[in-house]
């Protein structure tokens, strides 16, 4: 019946006049929803219904103005908590719960998923529920169909599988009944898909002779008891493949059958599992020594440092005391050399731990070092003699340029100390296409690969000092000639890289250095123009963020010297309230690792929501992923690694400001 032709006043809930507008507004809404609703209102739980609801239940009976436990009075003892709940504000869902229904005039179960929603009064207490229903009789009746039928299905199988022919067939392990003499009598399927031999009876030898020299004895031993009626303990050997490797094979033996029966079960790739776990375990042993001998000569070669820059500084600070002037400078070059030593021991020990951050960009290897050449030949000196033989169309690879340069400045530094500073160097490029995959440490995959050499006529190195070569700190040069990194950073790169380092050396015939790189199957981009100076400041405002106090006031102190306008606080708070109340900035430059568990990573995320174009320059002293690739990708952004120049800070601004 509709809802205004019923007689609400014989209700708890009174004339429809009456009703509170909460009440009203919920009864609009389950008038105008096409799902099966019910309102539940009030102490009494009286039910107001739509259509949907209605039919739904069925019958020819009207449950508007119903108490809601009478109507559900069959399915209340599994309904009342939930109907407790909801009254209590917690909101719930029963899926496919049975309902008893009419239909046609007869009695049916019918199966449903009700939600219970709790609605609120003015003043905020629960004044009823919401109850809305979805049938799912045709998925459940589905459900119930396919569960009879898998289970037939599996009754089926099971009866089918307990034959022993069947088992026979389909067994993923080896199954063989031997001859007194230990030749195969028949074997299963598995027999060929795993060792790849054909029908049992083509074998020309007895079973054991198909095992592992190391392993036949006990497979012998073990057999010999099967046909004599033993029992014989379980046992693992290798068996020979019919291409002619080994394969790890658990047997299990029964004399009970009329012909003695064995079973294998491949445990190959199990065995080389542990293997490689054992193999891993040595190479963290060994990477723990490394650890070591890293340790102790980082310790020696900062301290060295850290005294030189002490030293400098405290004579400086004693002569601008006495006011002496006269080595001022000199002092001020020691320090900075001191810090520039530190910097690149520093860069070498990331680059050997393969930590150092790589920015690899598409090149061709020709043009890098064509434009390195002057600075290569200025390296070896006037005695040596650079011949550069280079592939006339090398294939592009991708790597850092900055890094491979520096890579090349150790290469022919140690090649022109190896030839005592007269001699010849010779560095080669060349295209090599690997049908088949390279043997040795320094294997590699099949593919095509840039090929870079660079080969003295030096001394020469023994083959005790090649094996050691690229070990941190080890270094055949005089004490105080050489850290004993320089080798390593570049293996490290090259490896970081995807490529593969050797050297190949005789003493006094002298080295080659081979790196091979990966080819880039991608296009080169045109070759950038010589660098153009950047223009003159005009007083552009930045926002520094760093909680480094000394480091954020010399950076300041750097920036307002070249003219810029700097706003510096040391956190994210500060930072967002200066941008907000201070901005617009034309360049935002930030540390990553702030405190108050604010990165600068979500100060740029924050920034960007109120100016999505503000250019950002992250600098960090992090080197494992400090930015997601996604936000440096983003225009106007740029990311510089901690220790940098303050000059080299200055250029990197200026290229930002003018992109």
């Amino acid at each position: 019946m509709p809802i205004a032709g019923f007689d609400w006043s014989a209700t708890p809930l009174g004339a429809l006049t009456s009703w509170p507008p909460t009440l009203r507004i919920a009864v609009d809404m389950v008038l105008m929803s096409p799902f099966p609703c019910a309102l539940v209102w009030g102490p009494a739980l009286t039910v107001i219904h739509n259509d949907a609801y209605q039919a739904l239940l069925g019958g020819v009976v009207d449950h508007q103005g119903r108490a809601f436990d009478a109507l559900w009075e069959h399915s209340w003892e599994s309904m009342g908590a939930t109907v407790f709940k909801v009254l209590q504000g917690q909101g719930s869902l029963i899926e496919d719960a049975p309902l008893s229904v009419h239909r046609e005039g007869n009695a049916a179960t019918a199966w449903v998923t009700g939600c219970f929603s709790p609605i609120r009064d003015d003043q905020g207490v629960v004044a009823g529920f919401l109850h809305a229903l979805i049938e799912t009789t045709g998925s459940v009746g589905a459900s119930h169909e396919w569960r009879e039928l898998a289970q037939s299905f599996e009754a089926r199988l099971t009866q089918y599988l307990a034959d022993p022919d069947h088992t026979w067939q389909l067994s993923p392990d080896v199954m063989l009944m031997l001859e007194a003499d230990l030749s195969v009598r028949t074997a299963n399927p598995a027999w060929h898909r795993l060792l790849g031999w054909g029908e049992a009876t083509q074998l020309q030898v007895a079973l054991p002779e198909l095992f592992h020299p190391a392993d036949r004895t006990e497979a012998q031993l073990a057999l010999m008891a099967l046909v004599q009626g033993r029992t014989a303990p379980p046992f693992e050997g290798r068996v020979r493949h019919s291409d002619g490797h080994y394969c790890w094979f658990r047997w299990t033996g029964s004399a009970n059958q009329a012909l003695p029966t064995l079973v294998g079960r491949d445990i190959t790739e199990d065995r080389n599992a542990v293997q490689r776990l054992a193999e891993a375990a040595v190479r963290d042993s060994q990477r723990m020594e490394g650890v070591v001998k890293v340790a102790g000569g980082l310790a020696h070669e900062m301290n060295n440092v850290l005294s030189g820059v002490g030293s400098s500084l405290e004579l400086l600070e004693r002569r601008l005391a006495q006011g002496r002037m006269e080595r001022v400078d000199d002092y001020v070059r020691m320090a900075r050399e001191c810090a520039q030593r530190a910097i690149g021991l520093t860069q070498n020990l990331l680059a050997f731990a393969r930590s150092q951050p790589l920015s690899p960009n598409p090149l061709n290897i020709n043009h890098l070092l064509q434009d390195a050449e002057p600075m290569l030949r200025q390296t070896l000196g006037a005695e040596m003699c650079l011949n550069m033989q280079l592939d006339v169309a090398p294939w592009p690879l991708q790597v850092d340029p900055d890094t491979l340069r520096n890579a090349l400045l150790h290469l022919c530094s140690n090649a022109r100390d190896a030839c005592l500073g007269k001699g010849n160097l010779t560095i080669r490029t060349a295209n090599e296409r690997l049908a088949m995959p390279s043997e040795g440490e320094a294997a590699l995959p099949p593919g095509d690969y840039v090929t870079l050499q660079i080969e003295d006529d030096g001394q020469g190195m023994s083959r005790e000092d090649l094996a050691r070569v690229f070990e941190p700190f080890f270094t055949t040069k005089s004490l105080g000639q050489g850290v004993g990194l320089g080798l390593p950073m570049v293996h490290g790169f090259v490896q970081q890289s995807g490529g593969q380092m050797w050297i190949e050396s005789t003493i006094d015939q002298g080295a080659r250095v081979v790196m091979m790189f990966p080819r880039y199957q991608g296009m080169l981009p045109e070759r950038p123009a010589r660098d153009v100076l950047p223009r003159q400041v005009r007083g552009e405002r930045l926002l520094l963020v760093d909680d480094e106090e000394n480091l954020r006031g010399l950076m300041k102190e750097a920036l307002v010297d070249c003219g810029f306008e700097v706003c510096d606080v040391p956190d994210a708070n500060s930072a967002l309230g200066q941008f907000r109340h201070a901005g617009p900035f034309d360049l935002v430059i930030t540390d990553i690792g702030l405190p108050g568990g604010f990165s600068g990573r979500q100060v740029a995320k924050a920034l960007r929501m109120i100016e999505p174009e503000q250019k950002i320059l992250f600098i960090t002293g992090f080197t494992a992923d400090p930015v997601e690739q996604a936000l440096l990708d983003q225009p106007g952004t740029a990311l510089m690694f901690k220790p940098f120049s303050l000059q080299k800070l200055v250029v990197q601004i200026q290229h930002m400001l003018q992109a």
